[in-house]
């Protein structure tokens, strides 16, 4: 048995190895993602500000680590810096601290239950969520930076596959063993066991926190593993078996809401084209960001998704009509602080007169709205989802390949699983920040285009004319310079841009 602490405290020492023995887009990858699957769920220390658990071991390692071997990318193709650039992104990065500094000096009043006290919130809570908060979009930093080309998004797709294949295996051991790992291995079980009893069998769980997640995992692996189809046409055929590997997997996990989400999905990714994909994400986006507002309003279809539900399998009604109630309560509670939420310490839960919990906080945007207000909510999922409505924006503007459509379909399939249940995950924050990093880079070469269109070389002056010294143009006549004759007008610069467009 190995014990948890001393898993999570040598995987810097095992990062190590990766980043000298990996390119480092590659390095951050597999130090992020395999973190992400292969630590334990508990044990970690706790310090003044800071926490060091599964959660953000694998992000702080994946962070020094890059800035000391930084030297070694010669790519070049990533923006400058850990922060950044656009003002959407920078004023978002900035809301999320300035939220939680704000929560804090909001809940400074004790709450009390019944027998139940709930403690005000200090400075010493606001470094916390801060610390949190920024460890939380660590990996969307590094993406963005070190993940930001074409080659990264698809050298993306191909580690969330290989991760997946080789989890697989796991999962089927778990499925047909039942969840044992994680207690042979580390000693313990991270959830309630009996919510992992499925249909006279067993929903397997592996090193992450619950099944719900594992389920997620699997759901993105294979919309990850699609996207690969439609980008490499001459191995088609082994993408599509990987395809029908995970899904089986994915089967066989008892994750029906994961399984829904991928069935409607797949279709997107195999059918529509790099607009049609940006569109999809872009309103699966639009419409996370406002579901608060749209839930508060009481406007969405939900007796029709019960009466689907009671189609597709009874027993679930009951239980999704148990979010729902739970969902009222949780937001009528979260409507008495609404800018900047209740804070840590169960705050925005609900408890009766005799100080018993009564609420099940399942969602992740329930969540961060009742702890955070709208303030946090904006700030957390507007660097989420932002970065896919720039995408679809400037699609006409941008040279967008597939294969960072494709990442916009999976973040968008993650954000669906936010609502009924906390898939906020690492990989969630990579998918995101390797879509800011794109939209940098974009933004950055066509502002290259335009100055070099912008100014031109004098007409009958050659750069590379033998006769001419380097670097010393030849005097341009007074008849070339004058506007009426200069042959490259606006007109022509932009008939120019137009033609470059087209081919």
């Amino acid at each position: 048995m190995l014990p948890p602490l001393l898993a999570l405290l040598s995987w810097p020492l095992i990062s190590l190895v990766f980043f000298r023995k990996l390119r480092l887009p590659l390095a951050i990858l597999v130090t992020i993602v395999g973190g992400f699957l292969l630590l334990p769920q508990r044990g970690g220390l706790d310090f003044p500000g800071l926490t060091l658990n599964k959660g953000s071991i694998p992000a702080l390692s994946a962070l020094c680590l890059a800035l000391i071997f930084a030297a070694r990318d010669t790519s070049g193709l990533h923006p400058k810096g850990l922060i950044p650039r656009h003002p959407l992104a920078l004023a978002l990065l900035i809301a999320l601290p300035v939220g939680a500094v704000m929560t804090a000096q909001t809940n400074p009043d004790t709450l009390r239950y019944g027998w139940r006290t709930l403690p005000g919130l200090s400075l010493y809570d606001a470094g916390s969520m801060v610390s949190g908060a920024l460890t939380m979009i660590l990996p969307l930093l590094l993406a963005r930076r070190y993940l930001a080309d074409a080659a990264a998004h698809r050298l993306i797709l191909q580690v969330l596959c290989i991760a997946a294949l080789g989890y697989s295996l796991l999962v089927l051991f778990e499925v047909r063993m039942s969840p044992q790992l994680s207690s042979w291995i580390y000693g313990y079980f991270p959830h309630d066991w009996r919510q992992h009893i499925r249909a006279g069998g067993w929903r397997p769980v592996v090193f992450l926190n619950h099944g719900l997640v594992l389920g997620i995992f699997f759901a993105m692996s294979v919309l990850t593993v699609a996207g690969l189809a439609r980008l490499d046409a001459p191995r088609r055929g082994l993408w599509v078996f990987g395809i029908f590997w995970l899904l089986m997997t994915l089967v066989l996990s008892k994750n029906l809401g994961a399984l829904l989400i991928t069935v409607a999905f797949l279709p997107v990714l195999f059918l529509t084209n790099i607009r049609g994909q940006l569109l999809v994400a872009a309103i699966i986006c639009g419409v996370f960001l406002a579901y608060p507002a749209a839930r508060t309003a009481q406007i969405l279809p939900f007796d029709q998704i019960l009466q689907l539900a009671e189609n597709i399998d009874p027993q679930r009604v009951g239980s999704f009509q148990t979010r729902l109630d739970n969902e009222d309560r949780l937001l009528a509670k979260a409507s008495e602080r609404p800018l900047f939420g209740w804070g840590g310490w169960g705050r925005g839960r609900v408890f009766d007169e005799s100080g018993r919990d009564i609420s099940i906080t399942d969602g992740e945007w329930i969540i961060a709205m009742g702890s955070y207000g709208w303030v946090g909510y904006v700030a957390r999922f507007g660097l989420l989802t932002v970065p896919v409505f720039l995408l679809w924006f400037h699609r006409r503007r941008y040279e967008i390949g597939m294969e960072s459509s494709v990442l916009a379909v999976i973040l968008a399939a993650n954000l669906v699983d936010m609502i009924p249940n906390s898939s906020n995950l690492p990989v969630t924050w990579l998918l995101a920040g390797a879509l800011w990093g794109r939209l940098e880079l974009q933004a950055a070469a066509r502002t290259q285009d335009q100055t070099a269109v912008a100014e031109p070389a004098p007409v009958g002056y050659r750069r590379d004319d033998p006769t001419e010294a380097a670097g010393d143009p030849p005097p341009v006549s007074a008849d070339v310079s004058t506007p009426s004759q200069n042959p490259y007008t606006r007109q022509t610069r932009r008939i120019h841009r137009k033609g470059s467009t087209v081919g």
